[in-house]
């Protein structure tokens, strides 16, 4: 679902918010990285929520894109109940709403603490991408009849990626911090990470997320620990598909040039923190007083 669109300085490409996810990745035949990175940033710690993606903070707290629907959220296989009256939208400023909500669960995840980055990313940083969502599908070429019906003013010059499949995999990948998304793409705090071909820029399993990834985490390592420093939330689109005007790309690809917004989570450090800093009960009685405690201390102020 096409929800608004806003000026890209880096490539002029069309932001879309997309509604379920999956990293789609370049390197291999596509299908690999089903499974934690030897480096393992936090595999275990990113669910599936309704198809899409969603993150255990700490305490059976969940952190994901505010487009995607609370609800029962999996991790490791097991299915975790949403709490009612748990979710809060994070504030990117008095009044302005990020697309970015947290939700309490129950029982708790045996998970561990996920740190948060405290200062914003630097250009240049490897990051590795972690989403649930559409498989790669066929190489595509968008001057290509063959494998490309183009929509009528397709990009120029011809763009190369690839196709979307059918299935929904949690795969990770990896890509580089390119620079702010400025203005704020859903008026949430965003960097971007371009698709790129290999050369410069290249990473080793470089990777672009699909119809959505709304929810999936995004880790950056500094010095010899991973952190978690955003959620992906948009993609952007080459400017033609008759279905979203000002498009020229097909929405069922991934080309060589794309970009993914990452919401910066240092933004937001503190009100993450404060939501989760206590375990929020779930099941009768205690989850009725557990509300009431949050109301009464003004966490209760910004629930959906």
């Amino acid at each position: 679902m096409l929800l608004r669109t806003f000026a890209l300085d880096i490539c002029l490409l069309l932001l879309l918010v997309l509604p379920a996810g999956a990293a789609i990745i370049d390197s291999g035949d596509g299908a690999g990285n089903t499974s934690a990175p030897a480096d393992d940033p936090g595999w275990a710690s990113v669910g599936v929520r309704g198809g899409l993606t969603a993150i255990h903070i700490r305490n059976g707290w969940v952190l994901s894109a505010n487009h995607v629907a609370v609800g029962p959220t999996t991790f490791d296989g097991i299915v975790y109940e949403a709490i009612p009256g748990s979710t809060t939208r994070l504030e990117t400023s008095e009044g302005t709403f990020a697309d970015l909500k947290i939700w309490g669960v129950y029982p708790h995840p045996p998970l561990p603490d996920l740190t948060i980055r405290s200062s914003t990313a630097q250009p240049n940083g490897e990051i590795i991408m972690i989403g649930h969502g559409r498989n790669r599908g066929a190489a595509t070429d968008t001057d290509n009849p063959v494998v490309w019906m183009p929509p009528p003013d397709p990009p120029n010059p011809p763009k190369a990626g690839y196709l979307w499949a059918s299935g929904l995999t949690m795969r990770w990948g990896t890509n580089r911090i390119d620079g702010k998304w400025l203005p704020h793409p859903n008026d949430t705090v965003s960097w971007y990470a371009i698709f790129d071909e290999q050369g410069s820029g290249y990473t080793t399993d470089e990777a672009q997320a699909a119809v959505g990834d709304s929810g999936g985490a995004v880790f950056f390592k500094q010095g010899g620990s991973w952190e978690l420093m955003g959620v992906m939330h948009t993609v952007s689109l080459w400017p033609g598909d008759p279905d979203f005007p000002d498009s020229g790309q097909q929405f069922n690809s991934a080309l060589y040039g794309n970009a993914t917004a990452v919401a910066d989570l240092s933004a937001y450090r503190d009100q993450i923190l404060d939501l989760t800093a206590v375990p929020e009960p779930g099941g009768g009685l205690m989850l009725l007083s557990g509300v009431a405690f949050l109301l009464v201390t003004g966490r209760g102020r910004l629930r959906y």
